[in-house]
């Protein structure tokens, strides 16, 4: 079983890039790039980039396909350690958080199931550290959505509100988190509110 470990400024040191490290590792292991992309075309995971003619430009991972990856990331990183029953109960927590059934308008459920809710919680995680608290976590969510007063429609999935990636202003991936947003600023909120309380 293959096991590979990059890190960006070990790439730096060597003289390399990300895409020169990763021609050479599929070069080493044979694998044939033209096959993968057909197939990842095909299953959904791999799509045209296009500019604002609609020209194609390149090729871009979709929802599904950075799902996928990401999912492979976490699941060969030992470094993340805590269980599964605690990322069950926090997932199990979280989903009491926000409202029940389908967002207005759509077909997508305010909060996915709680495997796949442990699944985002891992890449955050991964993303921004294991050092924050259940309650840290669960007071942030409380706040984001009682910030709506009831009305949702502008609320984002539980799922999103976790982690999500974007399309950046020079089409590059961006990582997004109102959890982490929620956590640090936590308490800000009052602070600002009491302060525009006093000025009227």
């Amino acid at each position: 079983m293959i096991t590979i470990s990059l890190n960006g400024e070990a790439i730096k040191q060597n003289g390399l890039t990300i895409g020169e490290v990763l021609v050479l590792i599929a070069t080493q292991n044979k694998v044939d790039l033209e096959e993968s992309k057909q197939k990842l075309i095909l299953s959904g995971m791999l799509t045209a980039e296009r500019n604002d003619l609609f020209q194609a430009i390149g090729w871009k991972a979709t929802s599904k396909g950075a799902d996928a990856l990401n999912n492979v990331i976490i699941d060969s990183d030992k470094s993340i350690t805590t269980t599964a029953d605690k990322l069950e109960s926090l997932a199990a927590e979280l989903k009491k958080v926000f409202p029940a059934g389908k967002k207005e308008g759509t077909n997508l459920y305010w909060a996915d199931g709680i495997s796949l809710i442990v699944r985002r919680l891992k890449i955050f995680f991964k993303k921004y550290g294991t050092t924050y608290a259940d309650e840290q976590i669960l007071q942030a969510a409380k706040e984001y959505v009682a910030s709506f007063n009831g009305d949702y429609r502008f609320m984002k999935l539980l799922k999103y509100f976790i982690f999500k990636e974007k399309m950046g202003a020079n089409r590059e991936i961006e990582p997004e988190s109102e959890l982490m947003t929620y956590i640090e600023n936590a308490g800000q909120e009052d602070l600002n509110s009491g302060w525009l309380t006093e000025i009227r």
